[in-house]
């Protein structure tokens, strides 16, 4: 039954189930009514039979009929007026206690005696009760009560009596009637959901309950197979759509995206100031975790406003990794090229050496090459994606190996042209400053090691640049003016690397940290973050 109710096109199902419950809910109503009625009507025809006999019982004239021992018109009279204004009453009769009739309602049967045995209780003194027996009439409902002489002598019995043919006939009557009912209610019922179901579907702007279902499916199903994810918020930021993807991308596996504020998850989301402004964001660089998303942020404009707001997130990590091992590949070219090109420069200082006699200085000047290898320089372009700043580094990692200076790249550091957060130009001349100092301080101060370490991290929320040497460190006397134009330890006509590199930190809006131990080194730590609207 429920397979084929499922076969039914959706406006038939809704239709059916509409009208089957309200139909379910008056029937279930009207069977109560009409048994509460039923009960109400039975009660109610018991007290008019048991006050009848009550009154008839204590009328002084009917006492008085008894104790005469004879029929008294007048009470016969009396009676019968009684028993024309309550035409619901269908035998009214008087007995003396030998059973003897002295009145009833059928004359034919005045005078009679009438015992079967459902008097003998009230004979015997019991309280009024009512009972269901059978008389000449078929079946009957009787009430009984005594007629007592003023001392309390029980002198006969009334009975008053009602059909059951004609109680049955009258509840006939009342269940035809709520049966009338209930069918003025279910076609009531028939007319109301065949409304409701016109109704939803002008609602639907005329499209079918099931057509909407089918498109429905078809967009949820279009949704999740695109690659964004697409995640839809109300005004609060609270939300309440997700494609299969932007679950995928934020939804944890202990917890549920949906009906959650969105920046619980995303604590960079705009959702809630787009959807008060009205204005969209478009291709915002984030990063999430590991991975790179460009985020957008559109408002939905509904009848009333903006209801809400539309969040798109495109994970760039896998195009962003295809991209970066092309153009690494590209920058390993130039690299070798560069350092082809630096490698017969080499070649021609070590002949010229050679033809000038100078065998140590050749063999000093291989011995400083070497501490340049191929490797290094390939790590280095791979993790420095900038060609500028790549080309930069490596020229220095030349000129201290020339000075017997080893000057290396951290391999976790990472840097791409389009996550600087200031421009190239700027970035050069503060690495080649801090590099150019750190090259001159390990000259100068002739340590034992003598080595050089650049990092380089950048996020498109973040850049972090450390350059760290074993030179002998900043005198403490001289730390405080490190920053000022002219003011250097080294001399006259100095001091002006790190004056530069200190403007254009502030003009990018970043922060220098120096941690420096005399004889032990230096490390400087430059940050930037990207300035949110």
């Amino acid at each position: 039954m429920i397979r084929k109710f499922k076969q039914f096109p959706l406006e038939k199902q809704l239709f059916l189930s509409f009208f089957a419950t309200s139909a379910l809910l008056l029937l279930i109503t009207l069977c109560l009514t009409l048994s509460y009625d039923l009960t109400r009507h039975f009660q109610s025809l018991d007290s008019v039979i048991s006050s009848t006999a009550s009154y008839i019982a204590s009328q002084d004239n009917v006492v008085q009929m008894l104790e005469r021992g004879y029929p008294d018109s007048q009470v016969t009279r009396q009676l019968d007026r009684l028993h024309q204004s309550y035409p619901e009453l269908d035998v009214i009769a008087v007995y003396d206690r030998e059973g003897l009739r002295f009145y009833h309602t059928s004359r034919q049967e005045t005078g009679e005696t009438f015992m079967s045995g459902e008097e003998a209780p009230i004979l015997a003194g019991a309280a009024p009760y009512i009972t269901t027996g059978h008389g000449t009439h078929g079946s009957q409902r009787k009430a009984f009560h005594a007629i007592c002489s003023a001392s309390g002598e029980i002198l006969g019995f009334v009975t008053v009596a009602i059909f059951s043919s004609d109680i049955m006939q009258r509840s006939l009557s009342l269940i035809l009637v709520f049966v009338l009912i209930l069918c003025a209610a279910l076609l009531a019922a028939f007319l109301l959901s065949r409304g409701l179901v016109t109704l939803l579907k002008g609602s639907l702007r005329g499209h079918r309950p099931d057509e909407l279902l089918a498109l429905y499916l078809q967009q949820d199903d279009l949704l999740n197979s695109i690659e964004e994810g697409l995640i839809a918020t109300d005004p609060s930021g609270t939300v309440i759509f997700a494609n299969e993807p932007g679950r995928q991308l934020f939804q944890p596996a202990e917890d549920t995206l949906l009906g959650q504020p969105l920046t619980r998850f995303f604590p960079e989301s705009l959702c809630v100031s787009v959807a008060q402004s009205g204005q969209s964001n478009h291709n915002r660089s984030l990063v999430l975790g590991d991975r790179q998303i460009l985020a957008s942020e559109v408002p939905i404009r509904g009848e009333n406003g903006y209801q809400g707001v539309l969040n798109i997130f495109q994970d760039k990590t896998e195009m962003r990794k295809l991209s970066d091992e092309l153009s690494g590949t590209r920058y390993m070219l130039d690299t070798l090229r560069f350092f082809n090109h630096e490698f017969m420069n080499k070649l021609h200082v070590i002949l010229g050496y050679l033809q000038t006699g100078q065998t140590q200085a050749a063999i000093q000047f291989i011995m400083n090459s070497s501490l340049v290898s191929s490797q290094s320089i390939r790590e280095t372009a791979d993790c420095i994606r900038a060609p500028h700043l790549c080309a930069l580094i490596i020229g220095k990692m030349m000129h201290a190996a020339e000075l017997g200076i080893l000057l290396t790249v951290s391999q976790d550091s990472y840097c791409r042209e389009e996550d600087l957060l200031l421009p190239a130009d700027d970035c050069a001349t503060i690495l080649g400053n801090l590099m150019e100092n750190a090259i001159e301080e390990l000259s100068r101060s002739q340590p034992e090691v003598k080595e050089i370490k650049l990092s380089l991290y950048c996020r498109p929320d973040c850049n972090l640049i450390l350059c760290q040497d074993t030179g002998g460190g900043i005198d403490p006397q001289w730390l405080p003016y490190i920053w000022e134009k002219g003011r250097s330890s080294k001399g006259e006509g100095r001091g002006l690397g790190l004056y530069l590199v200190d403007q254009l930190v502030r003009q990018n809006h970043g922060s220098i940290q120096v941690d420096t131990e005399p004889g032990e080194g230096t490390c400087f730590t430059l940050t930037f973050t990207r300035e949110e609207p």
